[in-house]
């Protein structure tokens, strides 16, 4: 399992996109440090210069600092003394409590994707397979985290039930936040399981469905496990 890799602020921050018209600045702002932050491109604990992201987006430094106290508020960022804002960092207990509760919820939606998907559903499921496979080939993991997202969201889609899909939602962004953490570990093995669950889903076989998402989920977590024991926090 690969230690987690050290990340040059400077660097980093330099690599994210721009901004575009017409969308609130604020808005625009928030959503790209977000995405950056739940895709692994900055790091956990990376400290976040407001001088530094207001001249990568050619803005002052108001607009960068009310993103961050957005943040802060959702939790995503974390004041810290003489450093300022830093990505949070990973919680072991965080990990065992979310990937307990996605054992629960991903099993049961599983279930109940096998028993009342469409054929379109299953069309869409299967171009997310694929979409992973391509991204492993092209060697591009950092997209990874946003297909399996879209992966776990089609299938949640697939159950027919409101309330499933919004408890799952509620959880998306943090599993986003660890899973780009093992995503290069996992991306082969994981297409592999999502490729496994839509044959089971096609099948119409909603125990065997709910069984592989359970697994799915718990092989994850043993990832995310082992990866913060390497760096120091696991339980």
């Amino acid at each position: 399992m690969p230690r987690p890799r050290k990340k040059s602020p400077t660097a980093k921050v330099t690599e994210l996109p721009g901004l575009s018209a017409p969308t609130p600045l604020g808005n625009q702002l928030y959503r790209l440090l977000e995405e950056a932050i739940l895709d692994g491109t900055l790091a956990p604990g990376q400290r976040l210069d407001p001088d530094e992201l207001a001249r990568h987006f050619g803005v002052s430094r108001v607009p960068v600092r009310e993103t961050l106290r957005a943040l802060d508020v959702a939790g995503w960022i974390e004041q810290r003394p003489r450093e300022g804002a830093c990505v949070r960092t990973w919680s072991a207990q965080e990990v065992v409590d979310l990937f307990e509760a996605r054992t629960v919820l991903e099993g049961e939606i599983s279930a109940k994707a096998a028993l009342r998907r469409t054929e379109p559903q299953l069309t869409r499921l299967t171009e997310l397979v694929a979409l992973g496979r391509e991204a492993l080939d092209c060697e591009e993991p950092e997209r990874l985290p946003g297909i399996n997202e879209h992966f776990h969201a089609a299938i949640a889609a697939c159950a027919h039930n409101e309330v499933l899909a919004g408890i799952r939602e509620g959880l998306a962004k943090r599993v986003r936040f660890y899973f780009a953490a093992v995503a290069p570990a996992r991306g082969a093995d994981s297409i592999a399981e999502h490729q496994a669950l839509v044959t089971a889903i096609r099948n119409r076989d909603a125990g065997l469905a709910a069984e592989l998402a359970r697994q799915h989920v718990r092989r994850t977590r043993a990832a995310l496990g082992e990866l913060l024991a390497d760096a120091g926090a696991g339980p």
